[in-house]
């Protein structure tokens, strides 16, 4: 039996630009995914959601990743509700696919704080670890010392780096960061006024 190679991709997303676009694309590239999971948080453990509904980033993550053939935008955690915590997306998806191959993306912002994750061990049982560059000089000295605490290899997605954040367009509104049709959406909405 053929093990389907599954990628989870959680975040805020909010709003999804450029770059959350251009480094899912290559995670499904590089690791040769047979479907890549986008997943918005409900209630983020350690960022501020600014006031706009799960509803419309998962609208958002739609238009922005139209015709992508194995991309599934997911409300499992807005579903689920309450604090998104990745440990219960994983062991979800697990349970989905317990035959499959997990891998789960972050960025280089959030590893050197990956061992203060709830249940982090739990999670590099279930997926293997596989760190997006984000600009962070010392990316690999942290996904080594994460690695030797789970005892997993972490890999390291060696992404072209795309200098976006959220915080970027919320401060700007500068459209030119954000996917096709997303920044009609926000003006049709009226959101991150």
């Amino acid at each position: 039996m053929t093990r389907n190679k599954i990628g989870i991709f959680g975040g805020t997303f909010n709003p999804i630009h450029k770059a959350h676009k251009a480094i899912a694309l290559e995670f499904i590239e590089k690791l040769s995914l047979d479907t890549l999971y986008i997943i918005p948080n409900n209630i983020p453990p350690l960022k501020n959601s600014h006031g706009v509904s799960g509803g419309d980033r998962i609208k958002m993550l739609e238009l922005a990743f139209s015709g992508q053939e194995r991309i599934v935008i997911s409300d499992t955690e807005l579903k689920r509700g309450g604090m998104s915590y990745t440990c219960d997306t994983v062991s979800e998806i697990k349970l989905a696919h317990p035959c499959d191959e997990l891998f789960l993306l972050i960025g280089d912002d959030w590893i050197d704080r990956f061992d203060k994750w709830k249940n982090y061990k739990d999670i590099t049982d279930m997926a293997t670890l596989v760190v997006a560059y984000r600009g962070r000089r010392d990316t690999k000295l942290h996904a080594e010392r994460i690695s030797a605490l789970t005892s997993k290899e972490i890999l390291l997605l060696n992404n072209t780096e795309i200098e976006i954040s959220s915080t970027d367009f919320r401060e700007t509104r500068d459209r030119s960061l954000l996917p096709e049709g997303v920044y009609e959406y926000i003006e049709e909405r009226g959101l991150y006024r």
